[in-house]
């Protein structure tokens, strides 16, 4: 077998470990290996050649596609709004605003989710506001005269 049927034979183990969830047995059967620990050495060589790319290389993909359906997005929203197509328009309003979300969230300048925790119970917020119609109806009444002088 020469070294690009041996790679393309890899990179099909790879697909069908992770894509297809194909077990070892399978993947052994179907490409033709004599054992499990051969489909298993081609998978990690293949891993070896094709290293996962890093954080900042992944951002700057992310960064190029979201920039491309930002441009997309926006010459599509020009056309809409030319032709009046005005629920269209509102659609790709909402598109292009959850990209920006997006883009917002991976630099870390989005709004947080907060999460409140309220500890106080039904019966305590009644008891509270008893007590205090109860404080208003038990207060002192002051004759409006003996205020003025």
């Amino acid at each position: 077998m020469t070294t690009a049927d041996s790679r393309a034979r890899a990179e099909r183990v790879v697909y069908l470990r992770h894509v297809a969830g194909a077990s070892w047995s399978v993947i052994r059967d179907q490409l033709g290996f004599k054992s499990v620990g051969a489909a298993q050495a081609a998978y990690k060589s293949h891993q070896k050649r094709n290293p996962l790319p890093g954080g900042e290389i992944v951002l700057a993909g992310l960064r190029d596609r979201q920039q491309y359906r930002n441009q997309k997005g926006t010459m599509a929203l020009e056309r809409a709004m030319a032709a009046g197509e005005f629920s269209t328009v509102a659609s790709l309003i909402r598109a292009l605003a959850a990209n920006d979300a997006d883009l917002a969230k991976w630099f870390g300048i989005g709004s947080e989710t907060v999460n409140v925790n309220v500890t106080t119970t039904l019966p305590q917020v009644i008891a509270e506001n008893r007590e205090r119609l109860m404080a208003v109806l038990d207060a002192e009444v002051v004759d409006t005269k003996e205020i003025e002088q």
